[in-house]
């Protein structure tokens, strides 16, 4: 067996596309020896998910408010010029997301060596969770974008063919760039050779790899029949615009060409500084309002709950003694 050569206290992410297997790989990880902290405070199966979604609830939320406040949401990210997650209009999130962190995972010496979280929104929003807990690396999933956009438009989602071939566009890019040393994986590879593709994220993370028992949990994990759309079983017509175009070219039937873009092209759309104009923009931001001023009144219940719990305190007491 190989040996273990991730450092003690290592963080992962695991980020990609919306639509592109984060999940299963998040679900995972736990039997290859990476924690995935409190598993209360994680996300509810949904629908579309059935086995989970394997993002932590707070993080999530955490995720959604500081993309309203940046001025977007996740289907139409705002712009991220260099050095965006160090402002200090952002310091409150940043002292939240590391309560978070603690709540999920433990604080000292309580945290399990090896964490890891999921969340696609990180493709974008790595940098800031960088500057709350070192990230050590992350597995980017990358999948068709013809899948992509079908699985979007099943879940029922307004999102145009270009609407989410220039997503793929501006999640792929930006994942890989924001981390350098990124670990690719192919959503169909999850499928189609998935005791190797479990091998390569292991390597990558430098723990030992999946025994019989890490594999058996992964196809437990693996349902076949949710892979529901197939790029490779249809027979689509040529893309009749020029994102959808350039998103097959640079996915290049699953050998994934980043090089195919110029480098100050793709620093352009990773940041958000290229990007097509979209007749839902006005909607984003009203999005972004609302998601604003449900995080206002999320902080309002936690303040309120805590003070109901402090003045039930001396009756607790009264009542025991």
């Amino acid at each position: 067996m190989l040996a273990v050569t991730a450092p003690r206290n290592a963080v992962f992410a695991v980020s990609g596309m919306h639509r592109s297997g984060t999940s299963f790989v998040a679900s995972v990880l736990p039997a290859l020896g990476v924690s995935l902290g409190d598993g209360t405070r994680l996300m509810r199966a949904g629908p579309d998910n059935p086995a989970g979604y394997f993002e932590v609830q707070a993080m999530l939320e955490l995720n959604e408010e500081l993309l309203a406040r940046l001025g977007g949401a996740w289907d139409a990210p705002p712009r991220l010029d260099p050095g965006w997650e160090t402002a200090a209009a952002l310091d409150d999130l940043r002292a939240r997301a590391a309560r978070v962190v603690d709540e999920q995972f433990g604080a000292g010496a309580e945290r399990p060596p090896l964490i890891a979280f999921k969340d696609p929104r990180l493709s974008l929003l790595l940098p800031f969770w960088q500057s709350v807990v070192p990230i050590a690396t992350t597995v980017v999933l990358v999948r068709d974008p013809r899948e992509v956009a079908a699985s979007l438009e099943v879940r029922n989602y307004s999102v145009p063919r270009p609407q989410a071939a220039g997503l793929w566009l501006r999640y792929v890019l930006a994942a890989c760039a924001n981390d350098p040393g990124h670990l690719i994986v192919r959503y169909s590879d999850v499928f189609d050779a998935l005791p190797e593709t479990l091998g390569r994220i292991a390597a990558h993370l430098g723990v030992a790899p999946p025994d019989d028992a890490a594999l058996a949990l992964a196809r437990d994990q693996l349902e076949p029949s949710l892979r529901h759309q197939d790029a490779r079983c249809g027979n689509e017509a040529e893309p009749a615009d020029p994102l959808t175009a350039l998103a097959a070219a640079v996915w290049a039937d699953g050998a994934l060409d980043l090089d195919l873009v110029p480098s100050i092209v793709a620093d352009a759309l990773a940041r958000g500084w290229l990007s097509p104009a979209l007749d839902n923009d006005l909607l984003a931001r009203a999005r972004a309002d609302v998601i604003a001023a449900r995080e206002t009144l999320r902080q309002r219940n936690r303040q309120l709950a805590a003070l109901t719990s402090q003045d039930e305190q001396p009756v607790s007491r009264r009542q025991q003694n």
